[in-house]
């Protein structure tokens, strides 16, 4: 057993501090995170861990992970923690089981209820997770649902989920992000993470990259009063470490340990800026909704699909594409929006009519993209006054924005998919051409797309176009 003293513990009171003296605080939630323990040897330091929290002697522990095989040494992760865990505590181990065609682990409303009730049963002290994006989403939702401290063992550097209290989750067919539960710690241990597949770190590296166009649309959402909760400070929190990140991607890409710890380091803030914001605008846009189609579209069809941070990736290059594009068309002058481009529920229901025969996920996507139609064709006003005055606002995106062959230079380098036909699997070329011309109508954020679509620039020649840039930029080299 491993105690506390020889692990790096992170109170996160220095994070705190710099957000409450904040311009930006009245905004923002606190977080609710207690600590992030570090360092080899730290899944060893559970039991120390568990005592912090204020759990007695002998308490009855559940452990929530999936069947995937996760190393530790020449060891399993899982059983590592479960030995460490029953030294002092009573031990229940839950399982979640792969869809048996897509092979995953499905966080759909019968697995999460079909969870929460096998968990409750072994009426827990606490939960530990262990296991990566989806497992952890589960997990947060389980202890929101028992009233119980949630222990994160992070197995890979792979998405920024696991610091927030937001969950992910499938819901009549469609991705929707769903209020959870804050982790009460998180335990990284570079010795579990390094030793992950290099393409969960890639995925990460993909995951990560979406806090630039990601912040721009949550920019562009506040700057047309859609919403009010752009954070200069969460942006500045979340690019802590980032060029770093990047400058390492090389490294990255072929599994050093270092950089894969600072990997791991960015993403655990970009999840604290997720929940102190209350919501994944801050690295959640229109990368993020593409990645949700091609996955919805997967789990529709019972097929594999691609990582979800290598979609994102791929998709954070393709948004960054857009963006120059639109911004380039604002430069220009004299463009004008109509409100009769917003979509129709007919055109919503089609759009999705794909995803099964009952219409269940059509309806699902419409009832939140109805809210944000009804706003737009009422602040057409506050729209167009904001495209008079672009030029005001370009300068704040400009800063927010990476080029796109940036972003491709980073993902290239280590290793990972720069568009949709590098990703394994890839999906066929038609579903990647409907997630690009849909993605916008998934749920009822207001970004990039909304406001090409007003524009008259978001075809679906227009989605091509911008694919075949892609293809192009992901095929000729990528210079400084």
């Amino acid at each position: 057993m491993t105690s506390l003293d020889v692990v790096a513990v992170d109170d996160l009171s220095g994070l705190r501090a710099r957000l409450s003296a904040s311009p930006d605080a009245s905004r923002l939630r606190p977080v609710g995170l207690q600590a992030i323990v570090r360092g080899s040897g730290s899944i060893r330091a559970l039991p120390s861990v568990l005592d912090r929290l204020g759990l007695p002697e002998h308490a009855t522990v559940v452990v929530l992970s999936d069947t995937t095989p996760k190393r530790y040494g020449d060891r399993d992760v899982l059983d590592v923690v479960v030995e460490v865990v029953a030294t002092s505590h009573h031990v229940d181990v839950e399982l979640l089981h792969a869809s048996s065609s897509g092979g995953v682990v499905l966080a759909d409303e019968a697995t999460v209820s079909d969870i929460v009730d096998r968990a409750r049963r072994r009426a827990p002290d606490v939960l530990v997770s262990v296991g990566s994006g989806t497992v952890t989403d589960i997990a947060k939702v389980v202890a929101g649902a028992l009233d119980v401290n949630h222990v994160v063992v992070q197995t890979a550097a792979s998405v920024n989920g696991f610091t927030d209290d937001q969950s992910v989750l499938l819901i009549n067919g469609a991705k929707r992000t769903t209020p959870s539960q804050w982790p009460a710690v998180l335990v990284v241990d570079p010795l579990v993470i390094s030793l992950a597949p290099l393409t969960m770190s890639r995925s990460g590296l993909g995951d990560q990259l979406s806090m630039f166009t990601a912040s721009a649309d949550w920019y562009l959402s506040s700057a047309v009063g859609f919403e009010t909760s752009f954070s200069p400070m969460l942006v500045d929190v979340m690019r802590d470490g980032v060029d770093e990140l990047m400058v390492a991607s090389t490294r990255l890409g072929h599994g050093d340990p270092q950089a894969v710890s600072d990997l791991a380091n960015c993403l655990a803030r970009g999840g604290i800026a997720m929940g102190v914001a209350g919501r994944t605008a801050p690295s959640s846009g229109l990368e993020h909704t593409i990645s949700h189609l091609l996955e919805m579209h997967a789990d529709a069809h019972h097929q594999p699909s691609a990582s979800h941070g290598s979609q994102v990736g791929a998709a954070s290059v393709f948004a960054a594409l857009v963006w120059r594009r639109v911004q380039r068309r604002l430069a220009e002058g004299h463009v004008t929006l109509e409100a009769n481009h917003v979509a129709t529920r007919d055109r919503v229901l089609d759009a999705f009519s794909d995803l099964d025969e009952s219409g269940t996920t059509g309806r699902e996507c419409w009832n939140l993209y109805e809210r944000k139609a009804t706003w737009i064709r009422s602040h057409m006003g506050d729209l167009r006054r904001v495209v008079e005055g672009w030029s005001e606002h370009a300068v704040r995106v400009d800063q927010l924005l990476l080029s796109p062959d940036v972003v491709a230079r980073a993902l290239r380098d280590a290793g990972a998919p720069v568009t949709f036909r590098q990703l394994s699997p890839a999906p066929h070329d038609d579903v990647i051409t409907w997630a690009l011309h849909n993605c916008h109508l998934l749920r009822d954020r207001f970004g990039i797309l909304d406001l090409a679509d007003l524009m008259g620039v978001w075809s679906l020649d227009d989605a091509l176009s911008v694919r075949n840039e892609l293809d192009e930029l992901a095929q000729s080299p990528v210079t400084s």
